[in-house]
């Protein structure tokens, strides 16, 4: 984890300074490494909250299907996948929270990583855990932090993240490091499921 703390601090610094985005998604560099090394092009990701690891997603994985729900935001990471031209990316900006949260939810192929790292995460959780294949990953990211009024949503989004586990028999690891573009060191809960 220290060993990501100059790169994390580095590219924090230019962010803030110039606006610089590492094309890295902003979770803890030792997840970056684990999907890195699980994802492939036959890979299916679903995506709860785009930016710059739905590129990073594009470039490794078969298909991508993220939903956003801001709209200044939505149109930025758009942009960025035509300029990439990613054609292997499904991006929707959401036209409610339930549209956002039940995004691809008739979908029957399923998904090798479920990544969670926007709004509504309780939900999005309730609604996406099943759609995980065997073997796949459900990933929480800043499962240290609340993301909502009161502290309630992340809280919920984490017992319901565990309980699925628990059901599913799978491996559960709680992934505390450095992010790119971030000051602080950050957690996120990994649910490997058997094969």
């Amino acid at each position: 984890m220290i060993l990501h703390g100059g790169p994390a601090l580095a590219s924090a610094l230019l962010r803030v300074t110039t606006g610089y985005r590492p094309a890295l998604p902003w979770i803890a560099y030792t997840t970056i490494r684990v999907l890195g090394d699980f994802l492939n092009r036959d890979s299916r990701v679903l995506e709860f909250g785009s930016g710059m690891s739905t590129l990073w997603y594009a470039q490794r994985a078969r298909d991508v299907f993220s939903t956003e729900d801001n709209p200044s935001w939505y149109d930025r990471v758009g942009r960025m996948v035509k300029v990439k031209g990613l054609d292997n990316v499904t991006h929707v900006l959401a036209a409610s929270e339930e549209d956002y949260f039940t995004f691809m939810s008739e979908d029957t192929e399923g998904f090798d990583l479920v990544m969670v790292d926007g709004s509504h995460r309780s939900q999005c959780v309730a609604h996406a855990a099943e759609r995980v294949k065997p073997g796949g990953i459900l990933y929480l990211d800043n499962s240290d932090k609340d993301s909502a009024a009161a502290g309630g949503d992340m809280r919920t989004a984490e017992r319901l993240a565990r309980e699925f586990a628990k059901k599913s028999g799978a491996q559960v690891s709680e992934i505390t490091d450095f992010a790119p573009a971030q000051f602080f060191a950050q957690q996120g809960l990994c649910i490997k499921l058997p094969d």
